[in-house]
């Protein structure tokens, strides 16, 4: 199995352990290359500057105080021995060898520099080196001494004269800096990896208790919440957000058993009239009671059918709204279609008072509303039912009055609850969505169309 595969089924906590100690390693990594590497820089180049400044001493007293310029063979003259005359112009705590051209050491100053193997090239007069220019690749520990040489002439020799400035002390001082660095290093990563896991484990310790208090959440007591932090950070929101989720589930919970509710309901009193109707029925072996109950039964399987598209309305309605499809309608048109599919059921007077009325509107779902009212009016009107509809400079107004009896002020508001039944007598005639009429009339005020007629 890879590493990524492993990776991918590690929680938040080991994540970012591993990530932070990735992060300190690089970052450890780069920053103790980059100490070294200046510590290495600064140590060659300040005994490079220490030989140069030590070399042109020595070509000075060599040539009895004379300038030496650059680029110009330096001549010797002299007829003291070479090692006398190096240890006369030896500078104090630096080396000087004085080499022929097959490079051996002729001389040297002190005189225990001689066994000493510096590594430079034999140099034509004139010609010069610098030993630091072989340790500038990356990290590269420098020798044990940082030279200059020059080519110079020696009684009508050619010779090599090499100032050396020693850096052992220095270069073991590096050693032990990276040392320090290989041990520790991982000593602070892991301290450091210590440190974020503790650190992790606590930040999370409270989403684990949103997530056993969120686990033990059921369907029975979705009613609970979990604990929201007082620490105004991601962890409060996100308790926040689970209960605004919990609240949702909720409703949609209520929402379910309530259409149960309703269901069951609203359709038990059809169901047990046409149970009974057809027992009543099949009692009678002669027939005619079935012709007799025949309208019986029709009417309640049209109420049954009436009350299933009204309680899939509903479920509709709660689960995302109503699709409601606008267009221009005629309101008068559709008033006018519902009087006529009513009126010849009606044993009342009917009085109708209507006025042209464009408005922007769901035409079925419009329709639905006033057919609602009219059959509401027609349960419970005693003899007479009036129907107006007139517009405003924003509105049109329908008013559906009948003389039946009123429903007491302390009522008035239940009537717009689902299935809500005032009496024995609403009980029988209740209607599913219906606003029950009264002397004062019901109204139903859509949005006008300006272009009305």
């Amino acid at each position: 199995m890879s590493m990524l595969g492993v990776r991918r089924r590690w929680g938040v906590r080991r994540k970012t352990t591993f990530a932070a100690a990735l992060l300190m390693i690089v970052v450890l990594l780069l920053a103790g290359v980059l100490l070294l590497e200046v510590l290495k820089r600064n140590i060659v180049s300040t005994a490079h500057d220490q030989a140069v400044s030590s070399q042109q001493q020595v070509l000075s007293r060599l040539v009895d105080g004379q300038d030496t310029p650059e680029n110009r063979v330096i001549y010797v003259w002299s007829q003291a021995d070479p090692v006398e005359l190096l240890r006369a112009v030896g500078q104090p705590g630096v080396l000087v060898q004085l080499t022929d051209q097959d490079g051996s050491v002729v001389a040297a100053s002190p005189s225990a520099a001689e066994d000493i193997d510096l590594n430079s090239p034999p140099l034509s007069p004139g010609d010069t080196f610098e030993s630091r220019t072989d340790n500038e690749a990356l990290l590269r520990i420098p020798s044990d001494f940082v030279y200059v040489s020059e080519g110079i002439v020696v009684n009508n020799e050619p010779h090599t004269l090499i100032v050396a400035v020693p850096v052992k002390l220095q270069t073991s001082s590096l050693t032990v800096v990276a040392v320090f660095v290989l041990i520790v290093g991982p000593l602070l990563v892991l301290l450091g990896a210590l440190t974020m896991w503790w650190l992790t484990g606590r930040s999370l310790r409270p989403v684990r208790r949103i997530t056993e208090q969120v686990r033990l959440i059921g369907g029975s007591n979705l009613d609970e919440r979990v604990d929201v932090p007082p620490t105004r950070d991601e962890i409060a929101q996100l308790a926040s957000t689970m209960n605004a989720m919990l609240d949702r589930l909720q409703a949609s919970d209520r929402a379910q058993r309530r259409f149960v509710a309703d269901a069951s309901h609203e359709l038990r009193s059809p169901l047990a009239t046409l149970s009974t109707t057809l027992d009543v029925a099949r009692s009678d072996p002669s027939g005619e009671t079935w012709k007799e109950l025949s309208p019986v039964l029709v009417s309640q399987s049209q109420r049954m059918g009436q009350l299933v598209q009204d309680l899939l309305t509903l479920a509709r309605a709660d689960d995302a709204g109503l699709d409601m499809r606008m267009a221009d309608t005629d309101m008068d048109e559709v008033v006018s279609e519902e009087i006529a599919r009513i009126k010849p059921a009606l044993q009342q007077e009917l009085k109708v008072y209507i006025e042209p009325v464009r408005l922007r509107a769901d035409a079925s779902k419009l329709q639905h509303v006033v057919r609602n009212l009219l059959s509401n009016a027609g349960r419970h009107a005693e003899s007479l039912i009036e129907v107006r509809l007139s517009a405003t400079d924003t509105n049109a107004v329908l008013t559906v009055i009948n003389d039946g009896e009123s429903i007491a002020p302390e009522d008035q508001d239940k009537v717009f609850e689902r299935f809500v039944r005032l009496d024995a007598s609403r009980a029988r005639h209740g209607w599913f969505g219906a606003r029950p009429g009264h002397q004062s009339g019901d109204r139903a005020r859509p949005r006008r169309d300006h272009r009305g007629r």
